[in-house]
């Protein structure tokens, strides 16, 4: 009787393993990245959490490879979730090759789609309707945030006859497009400040030492450097050192929260980042959970704002810096952000603790 228990058990633990939910995120990057190898690393501690099996695909920083390799992968593999960014001028094409999987439901990340592609694909289950749902946050409103405080962070030096602002951003695209109309916005009504000129750096932290450099020889007034990345902002950092040590100050800043950024920002080399969304893809999972058990809201297919960017400064990083670690969140029960598991509410609270 008890070796017949056992091999019901045993049966009943193979057949829920063959049934665990697959996930396949579609990392835009490389694997070394130094953002999105911290998406990858927090949306693999979620999978564990929730009992999901998690495969990823690297788009490798461009959006034709990225839809070759995801084809490819498709082609042989379609798991029941698939997590992806999508590139600015791919959505269209992108979609339509989801489209052939209709048993692949799609949670987008980042809401990256041009003017005219947005009207081509709709929202979330209008045109195609695997597509189930877009974890967002507002790139506008994130670079307000980080804008605000460089700007409140350097006028004294503004008014000491410093007033220029360069921006360092990344590729051309949405993302990099609203990161800087939230840097244009501000500046415009913050006289005296001004915006002498943005410059694209790739997303390179060498490029943007370098231009940094340029910038600085051609704008000797600047006094606030924003930059749409941490990994460009270590790269302006470098660019300013022998001018720092002459007396001169500078007010720097970023987003990703990076590791390395937290040094940078204690040091004072860095004036402040703005963070949160490398837990995107552990939010999306959550979401991915939810549906799976008939609880995601309608509004995640909205085109809505899910969650909000936090800025990180000296006066706060000890409570933000050990959100980075990954030891902070091998314990957490990522089931207590579900809406499945908490049914007496409505919306999402993706809110990182201390933040």
């Amino acid at each position: 009787m008890l070796k017949h228990l056992e091999l019901l058990v045993c049966c009943w633990l193979l057949s829920f393993a063959a049934q665990a939910t697959s996930v396949m995120f579609v990392s835009p990057s490389t694997p070394d990245d130094p953002f999105f190898s911290r998406v990858e690393l927090f949306t693999r501690l979620a999978a564990q959490n929730l009992g999901m099996e998690l495969t990823v695909v690297y788009g490798d920083a461009h959006r034709i490879y990225q839809h070759a390799e995801l084809e490819k992968r498709l082609a042989s593999d379609q798991p029941d979730y698939l997590l992806v960014q999508v590139y600015s001028g791919s959505g269209k094409a992108l979609f339509e090759l989801l489209k052939r999987y209709p048993k692949v439901s799609v949670i987008s990340l980042e809401h990256l789609l041009l003017n005219h592609e947005a009207e081509d694909v709709g929202l979330p289950g209008q045109r195609y309707p695997n597509w189930i749902a877009e974890v967002a946050f507002d790139n506008v409103a994130a670079s307000e945030l980080l804008s605000s405080y460089l700007l409140s962070a350097c006028q004294e030096y503004a008014q000491a006859g410093r007033p220029g602002v360069v921006g360092v951003n990344g590729l051309h695209g949405q993302e990099a497009l609203q990161r800087q109309t939230g840097l244009v916005e501000v500046v415009d009504q913050r006289p005296p400040f001004f915006v002498h000129q943005v410059v694209n750096a790739k997303w390179q932290r060498p490029l943007a030492f370098q231009q940094t450099k340029a910038l600085l020889g051609r704008y000797p007034d600047t006094s606030v450097i924003w930059s749409a990345s941490d990994w460009m902002a270590l790269g302006v950092a470098e660019a300013v050192e022998p001018l720092t040590r002459k007396g001169l100050t500078y007010c720097i800043g970023g987003f990703d929260w990076i590791p390395e950024i937290v040094d940078a920002i204690k040091s004072g080399q860095v004036t402040a980042s703005v963070g949160g969304h490398f837990m995107i893809g552990a939010w999306a999972l959550v979401m991915a959970y939810d549906h799976l058990h008939g609880r995601l809201p309608a509004y995640v297919k909205s085109g809505e704002a899910i969650f909000d960017m936090h800025l990180m400064h000296k006066d706060n990083i000890k409570e933000l810096a050990p959100l980075l670690d990954p030891k902070a969140w091998q314990t957490v029960d990522f089931r207590s952000y579900s809406l499945f598991k908490n049914p007496g509410l409505s919306r999402y609270s993706f809110v990182l603790p201390g933040s």
